[in-house]
């Protein structure tokens, strides 16, 4: 299944859809797998947006950097790139500790992106 990408840098809600066709590849289309990994995701990406958030409140930024990197990785395998992007900008502003200001705008945008993704995901998998 591949769904439409549309984000745009001036867009406040995220658009993005996912693809299939990376954990099909792996899998050599099992199923269960695939169904493991969408509820992998479900499960654990609010979970680490809310670990970013709160080392964000605290302003820890190195460590937003090394969690948001982590997270990034999160993104690949449903081919999430636009999300992806955010996540690494989030990750270099904060590792870098360079215009920390733009981290929480640049954060509502990856929970809003991830938030459609997982309700995308629910619907279309009946979880």
């Amino acid at each position: 299944m591949v769904l439409n990408v549309s984000v745009f840098e001036n867009e406040s809600m995220i658009k993005e859809k996912y693809s299939l066709n990376y954990l099909n590849s792996i899998s050599d289309g099992d199923t269960d797998f695939i169904k493991d990994m969408i509820q992998t995701f479900i499960s654990n990406v609010p979970k680490e947006l809310y670990q970013i958030r709160q080392l964000v409140l605290k302003k820890e930024w190195i460590l937003v950097g090394a969690e948001a990197h982590r997270f990034a990785s999160n993104l690949v395998f449903l081919e999430l790139d636009d999300l992806r992007v955010i996540a690494i900008k989030i990750e270099n502003l904060g590792t870098y500790q360079k215009q920390t200001e733009q981290i929480p705008d640049l954060l509502n945008r990856l929970e809003e992106g991830c938030s459609i993704i997982i309700h995308d995901l629910k619907n279309d998998f009946t979880l």
